[in-house]
């Protein structure tokens, strides 16, 4: 009974993070004068519904999946001056940014709160090698690593990334110990038989505490690292250096959702930052039907000078839906598999 509850609360919160996406729609189109027709959460049938004094229906359906703000004259020619397309194509562009800002926005906040309330987890050493760079440097476990090279180590991820990109013979660590800071010179550290960097350390994390400073600087570049994770991962794909267990689609979001519900509300707001940051982050991809691929032909639009024929977009965006709905199944099963598996349990 307890996973099915995890399970409907995470298909609650991801309907959050995309009511959300579509609120950040809704407040530019109506403060731009834009006729909205309806704004629902969820997906399916209608089970309570309500038109405001300016003709938009608000909706709940069945199922919590999802959520929708829709235009009038979005996909179709002008009804009227309020219509979507009707617009001045600077007012269209605000319109559609909006939900993937919206998002990141949400993701900045969010991470802001979850730092300030938890902190954060940072690099330490849980073990040194013998015979190794980081030992001769006088290196010891309980060590807190703060920069390398001169460069800020803003989180445990960054950290081997950091140590094997260094391209110099000797590396410079800044370390806390026992509160004083300390800076450490590790020579020799490149492996010639394993082609890389290798310090000899066991990393392992330690909590630390923010100021409200601290936590908004870092929250801002946390959605900035995984703005740039995002386009490293793309690159790698391009390169076959991605395997089936390192992508998810919907499944995976919610099963992920659902172990972090089962191991803690700290956990839950992680995973919304991450999630929320990557909705808006996908969203500004150039891709047709999404809001990057309509802004494309907005701009394209701004630099003519005018419209491209509504049925040849219309086309372009059905044709990309078609493909993104065969994505999310071929995600879906593959998501599948990797729940059999055992790849997003906690376990």
């Amino acid at each position: 009974m307890s996973t099915v509850i995890n399970i409907v609360v995470a298909l609650v919160l991801l309907s959050l993070l995309v009511m959300i996406h579509e609120l950040g729609h809704y407040f530019a189109g109506r403060a731009l004068g834009f006729s909205i027709l309806e704004f629902s959460i969820g997906m399916g049938p209608k089970l309570i519904k309500k038109k405001d004094k300016r003709g938009t229906e608000f909706s709940l359906r069945a199922f919590p999946i999802g959520g929708m703000c829709r235009f009038e004259g979005e996909d179709e020619n002008v009804v009227n001056e309020k219509s979507f397309n009707a617009q001045k194509v600077w007012k269209r562009i605000i319109v559609v940014l909006a939900g993937p800002v919206t998002n990141l926005v949400f993701a900045v906040l969010l991470s802001f709160v979850t730092l300030t309330a938890f902190g954060d987890f940072i690099p330490a050493i849980y073990e040194v090698n013998q015979n190794s760079p980081a030992e001769a440097a006088g290196m010891l476990p309980g060590d807190i690593i703060t920069d390398i090279n001169g460069k800020p180590v803003r989180f445990f991820s960054q950290t081997v990334g950091m140590i094997q990109s260094a391209t110099t013979e000797d590396i410079s660590i800044d370390i806390i110990r026992d509160g004083a800071e300390k800076s450490l010179i590790l020579k020799n550290v490149y492996n010639e038989e394993q082609g890389k960097n290798i310090i000899g350390v066991t990393l392992t994390t330690a909590r630390m505490q923010f100021t409200v400073g601290e936590s908004a600087l870092r929250s801002v570049n946390y959605v900035r690292e995984i703005f740039l994770e995002t386009f490293q991962f793309f690159g790698k794909a391009a390169q076959g250096e991605v395997s089936s267990a390192d992508v998810g689609g919907p499944l995976a979001i919610i099963a992920m959702i659902s172990e972090a519900v089962r191991t803690g509300g700290e956990n839950v707001m992680r995973l919304l930052v991450l999630i929320s940051a990557s909705l808006g982050i996908m969203n500004l991809l150039p891709i047709p039907a999404m809001d990057g691929g309509r802004l494309v032909f907005m701009i394209i639009e701004a630099v003519r000078g005018k419209q491209i024929p509504q049925e040849k977009e219309a086309m372009v965006h059905f044709i990309g839906l078609i493909l993104l709905f065969g994505l999310l199944i071929f995600l879906s099963i593959n998501d599948a598999g990797n729940i059999i598996n055992g790849v997003y349990s906690g376990s």
